[in-house]
């Protein structure tokens, strides 16, 4: 007997009615959207409110939210640079009260103020770079220490996207200052001569000393966002922070996120900028799986600027793909280390046992990702584990879980299906269900999964099924499901054996 949701069997005036019915409609996997969001500070002057969730739709727009210069202004910006299709969200934390502000400053000598005479252009030009941006200034034989102190004050204050101001008192150093408070304008890089072939006038004698930046106390509070994106899931969450009170903040959110009854699973990333060793040590401390942590050195681009980029190219492929390696993607705008500070591959492969994830710097020149992995290491009694060592494994999983629950609920439960057993005599338009029926429709979604490339070896997932009702409930289907993910081919390893 066919059952109508709409038309009443009691009607009995004469017509043709026609109901429609969706619950058979969909066909193949659903469509699933990443979002992306980005913590940050703002600084005076935006139009944006603290803790409201604003859209960026372009590289630009950042800038009148938050004030260009901002550390959220620069990571969305960075952000779109390497990812202009993905739905971006940004929100603006409150400084911290108690928060101060990092501090660097150049000394440059009073050798400058020897006569030297007059210098072809070419010698005048002296290549600074603050924040990875250049800040090219000529400089004249026999300018004192105030000239130089007084040129390179307008042409950084000049300079609304760099993330410092420059300041100075008589005789004494150029004061750059962070726009924002916190440990993030410790990481603020400011050098000489960077690019191949620079080097100081002859005149200048390497007369410069660089205090580098410190001070920067008290980041903000990342779990007074929590409340704001309750309702809302993001996939990626861009963190600038990597102080051990907000990632065990951001660890705990992102594990209830994960749970079912939550199902707001999402991924964050975060930046750490230190030498080898206390990056390794860093990582020994860590351990989610719902985290990546991006470890570089002596990089002009700032930390946060690095986590921005990599979150770009991570969420747009695995939003693509959540099985597909990400291996020699390139970061756009990220400027890498020296080559004497570039880890090497034995150290690399030593990060990557510590929970870091791992980058390569390619002909070009360019920051290419090497091995995105999560944090997580051991179980909870401190065993290896390395199930989920790779970013894409819980990214196939929750595509998995999001195609799964999609499909049964269109499927039944918004239908509103009866549940019999598997011995009832379902009818041709009924709205009943019975365990078997159900585990025919999770066998043809899970045939898709396979031919999309999220699983293998359908054979055995169908032999493994589980699918009956519950004993205490008889209104709950219970599901046991073991999908064999497929893995990506990262490593091939040849030998060759000669003969002469």
């Amino acid at each position: 007997m066919i059952q109508f949701n709409n038309i009443p069997e009691t009607i009995r005036t004469p017509g043709a009615l026609v109901e429609i019915d969706n619950s058979r409609a969909l066909q193949g996997l659903n469509a699933n959207p990443h979002k992306v969001l980005i913590l940050g500070q703002m600084i005076s002057g935006g139009s944006a409110e603290k803790y409201l969730l604003y859209a960026i739709s372009s590289e630009n727009i950042a800038d009148g939210y938050f004030v260009a210069g901002s550390l959220l202004s620069r990571m969305c910006r960075t952000f779109k640079a390497n990812n202009p299709n993905t739905e971006l969200y940004a929100l603006a934390l409150s400084d911290n009260a108690a928060g101060t502000t990092a501090l660097a400053r150049i000394h440059f000598s009073t050798a400058l103020s020897h006569a030297g005479g007059s210098c072809s252009s070419g010698d005048q030009a002296v290549y600074m770079l603050g924040a990875g941006s250049r800040i090219y200034q000529i400089l004249t034989s026999g300018w004192s220490v105030q000239d130089c102190n007084s040129a390179y004050k307008t042409l950084i204050n000049a300079n609304s996207y760099l993330p410092f101001t420059a300041s100075y008192a008589t005789s004494g150093p150029l004061v750059l200052s962070a726009v924002n408070t916190g440990e993030c304008g410790n990481n603020l890089d400011v050098r000489f001569n960077y690019y191949d072939g620079q080097s100081y006038p002859t005149f200048f004698n390497d007369s410069v000393l660089i205090s580098v930046f410190s001070g920067g106390t008290n980041n903000p509070n990342i779990g007074d966002a929590w409340a704001v994106i309750d309702t809302e899931q993001f996939h990626h969450i861009v963190n600038p922070y990597s102080d051990a009170t907000n990632l065990g903040l951001l660890d705990d959110e992102l594990d209830e996120r994960f749970k079912p009854l939550v199902d707001k699973g999402g991924h964050a990333y975060y930046g750490y900028k230190e030498a080898l060793a206390s990056i390794s040590t860093h990582g020994d401390t860590r351990n989610n799986p719902h985290t990546t942590c991006i470890g570089m050195y002596d990089s002009p681009t700032p930390p946060e600027e690095w986590t921005s980029a990599w979150a770009a190219i991570t969420s747009y492929n695995l939003n693509s793909d959540p099985a597909r390696p990400l291996h020699y993607l390139k970061l756009k705008n990220i400027l890498p280390p020296p080559i004497a500070s570039r880890f090497t591959q034995s150290e690399r492969n030593v990060l990557l046992y510590d929970g870091i994830a791992t980058w390569i710097v390619d002909a070009s020149g360019a920051v290419c990702i090497e091995r995105s992995i999560t944090t997580y290491k051991t179980n909870a009694l401190g065993i290896s584990d390395p199930s989920y060592l790779d970013i894409q494994t819980l990214f196939t999983l929750l595509e998995i879980r999001y195609q799964f629950k999609s499909r049964m609920t269109t499927r039944f439960i918004l239908p509103r299906f009866k549940l019999a057993q598997d011995s009832y005599p379902i009818q041709a338009g009924s709205y009943v269900v019975t365990p078997k029926t159900i585990k025919g429709e999770i066998i043809a979604l899970f045939t898709e999964l396979r031919e999309v490339g999220l699983i293998e070896e359908i054979e055995q997932f169908i032999e493994n099924l589980v699918v009956e009702i519950d004993a205490t409930d008889p209104n709950r289907v219970n599901v046991l499901l073991a999908p064999n993910l497929i893995n990506q081919f990262r490593l091939l390893a040849g030998k060759i054996q000669f003969i002469l």
